[in-house]
């Protein structure tokens, strides 16, 4: 009776003791992977951020304002009574 008492403390302290080199050997692994985690987090947010705005962006498109705004960029449009200013020191 007393010898398997000491056979079953032992087990527990042998499993116990792997558990705890395990964990230590696993710290950092997860450390690694909370970085990692961390940085994935702020790229998605980032990149949700962006894509409400491309989706603003889509959604206007068919407007007026867009409509204007895209001739006057891309190709130098202006209304009538307008006079357009060219900075040439660029």
């Amino acid at each position: 009776m007393r010898q398997s008492a000491l056979i079953t403390k032992l087990i527990i302290l042998a499993v116990m003791v792997f558990a705890i080199v395990t964990i230590v050997a696993l710290q950092p692994r997860i450390s690694a992977l909370k970085a990692e985690g961390a940085a994935l987090s702020e790229e998605i947010s980032e990149l949700q951020h962006a894509n409400r705005a491309a989706q603003i962006k889509l959604d206007s498109l068919g407007s007026d304002e867009a409509v204007i705004a895209a001739a006057r960029e891309k190709l130098n449009f202006a209304f009538e009574d307008e006079i357009i200013f060219v900075d040439r020191s660029k």
